[in-house]
């Protein structure tokens, strides 16, 4: 039910939001507020160091990566790219919560997922995804996601407690986040806006 493809404009940015492989490494040092990884998995002579940036680290709220991880200690991290000086880049808060990566893998862009609206704010609803590991809260539409229609306010639309059905745009890792419309599985106003 969803409108046509996504402008090819933004494939790069929605490839970017993508799960990357994931990998096993070993915290070898920091360099300022970043962590210095090796990677454990690959053959030895293929092993090279990675980074993991401090907004990568974890989920929790760090002054420094070193409260959470030790020099010498084997982590799983996601791959995201590699940036600037050519060195691999990779997400410890992408694997951070094993359950929560397990929900997250197995959504699909253009799935259907039915929820429960947990909290409605200025710039958009949270909603309690069905599935989603308990203690959790993955579901996001943003207000252009609501409805074809113009809104002032999300409350306009749902409120807390409404059970929703609505497509997914993508599945975030990195954020452990589900991002959702509503706007994809409604029918256009009949002067196309």
């Amino acid at each position: 039910m969803s409108e046509s493809a996504p402008d090819p404009r933004l494939q790069p940015l929605i490839n970017g939001l993508r799960p990357g492989r994931m990998r096993r490494v070993k915290v070898v040092g920091f360099e300022g507020p970043d962590v210095l990884v090796s990677l454990v998995d690959a053959e030895e002579a293929d092993s090279e160091t990675g980074r993991i940036p401090r907004h990568e680290a974890s989920i929790r709220r760090v002054e420094h990566p070193s409260e959470i991880f030790e020099v010498g200690q084997e982590i799983d991290a996601e791959e995201i790219g590699r940036w600037g000086d050519g060195r691999l880049c990779l997400s410890a808060r992408a694997c951070e919560n094993p359950a929560l990566r397990s929900f997250l893998l197995s959504i699909e862009p253009g799935q259907i997922v039915t929820g429960t609206v947990s909290e409605v704010v200025d710039f958009g609803v949270f909603v309690h995804v069905d599935g989603e590991p308990d203690g959790l809260c993955t579901g996001f539409i943003r207000v252009p996601d609501l409805t074809w229609s113009w809104v002032g306010h999300p409350s306009e639309c749902v409120e807390a407690g409404l059970r929703i059905t609505a497509e997914v745009i993508v599945s975030e890792t990195r954020s452990g986040q589900v991002v959702l419309s509503l706007k994809a599985l409604q029918q256009r106003g009949a002067d196309g806006h």
